[in-house]
């Protein structure tokens, strides 16, 4: 049986990560113990936990909040991200096999799915596992955790930016372009595909967050 502790971390980290916790909001241990089924004990160790994530502050004789990012780390993380993304990326694109493309090309057909449904929450559930492929593709493990972390602080903003009208077929058409360039085994293809997707991604939100939050 999972713990507690575990318990209501998975639970508030998840909230986080897909906005359902907004930035800056405060979190009450009371309220959260209620609906997590928890001790007061249990979600406060939870809170220790994801203070040391990141992902949230613990003040004193205040409390827990959802950390906020400005907007200007938000492009620095990207920075960051394009970065390391590249590197992941040509190295996918001359170790990928054929079993990994076949799953990837799977991921695709499922993401293009839920995009044609609207279904955007899932669609941003499976892009997670399209890159996770690519990520493993690489063999370059190190990179792609460095990548994780990164991710875990970028998530609760990137979702937002699927409610952006016309987004979501682009975010599509930005897919293929990554899958198209692996099928190819296209190095330099495979780099430009990514620095163009997340390129787009960051400059959606550096368009549109103050009216997500």
């Amino acid at each position: 049986m999972q713990r507690a502790s575990e318990k209501a971390y998975d639970y508030i980290k998840e909230k986080i990560l897909n906005g359902s916790f907004h930035p800056a909001q405060r979190l009450v241990e009371t309220q959260l113990a209620s609906e997590i089924a928890v001790s007061r004990n249990s979600v406060r160790k939870a809170l220790q936990q994801l203070e040391k994530d990141r992902l949230i502050a613990i003040e004193t004789n205040k409390g827990a909040k959802v950390i906020s990012l400005d907007i200007n780390h938000i492009l620095q993380y990207f920075e960051i991200r394009i970065a390391l993304e590249c590197v992941i990326m040509k190295a996918a694109a001359a170790n990928i096999t054929d079993a990994e493309l076949a799953r990837l090309t799977e991921a695709y057909d499922i993401m293009r799915e839920l995009c044609e449904r609207q279904d955007y929450v899932s669609y941003s559930k499976n892009n997670i596992a399209f890159h996770n492929i690519i990520y493993a593709a690489s063999r370059k493990p190190v990179i792609a955790a460095m990548i994780s972390e990164i991710k875990t602080q970028l998530s609760r903003y990137q979702i937002k930016t699927m409610l952006v009208p016309g987004r979501a077929k682009e975010s599509l058409a930005e897919h293929k372009a990554l899958l198209d360039a692996l099928r190819a085994r296209d190095t330099e293809k495979a780099v430009e595909s990514i620095t163009i997707h997340l390129s787009n991604v960051s400059e959606t939100l550096e368009k549109y967050i103050k009216i997500f939050y």
